[in-house]
């Protein structure tokens, strides 16, 4: 079963904040591929979403964690639709 994808308003502007941080850290070349490596990932949710581990930041039902490269994607699963709630970059503690 193939699953729709929507990203919230919240998860654009994070994509947003953080292609402008790699802007401002690197190149725009950089932010760009890493971007559109980042939203391939989120692609992938339309198969299978629920490999993804249980969301370590919130106990909220059917939410999950996509990691890649430092970067976690929660979404939330709700029958044939995937919600992508926000995107960060992991902290080392």
């Amino acid at each position: 079963m193939a699953y729709k994808i929507i990203v919230e308003p919240e998860a654009l502007q994070d994509l947003l904040n953080i292609k402008i941080y790699i802007i401002e850290q690197d190149t725009s070349h950089k932010a760009n591929t890493f971007i559109s490596e980042l939203k391939g990932q989120i692609k992938t949710l339309n198969e299978m979403p629920q490999r993804c581990r249980k969301s370590y930041y919130t106990d909220k039902a059917n939410t999950h964690d996509l990691i890649y490269k430092k970067y976690t994607t929660v979404f939330k699963i709700r029958e044939n639709t995937v919600y992508i709630l926000s995107i960060f970059r992991q902290q080392s503690y």
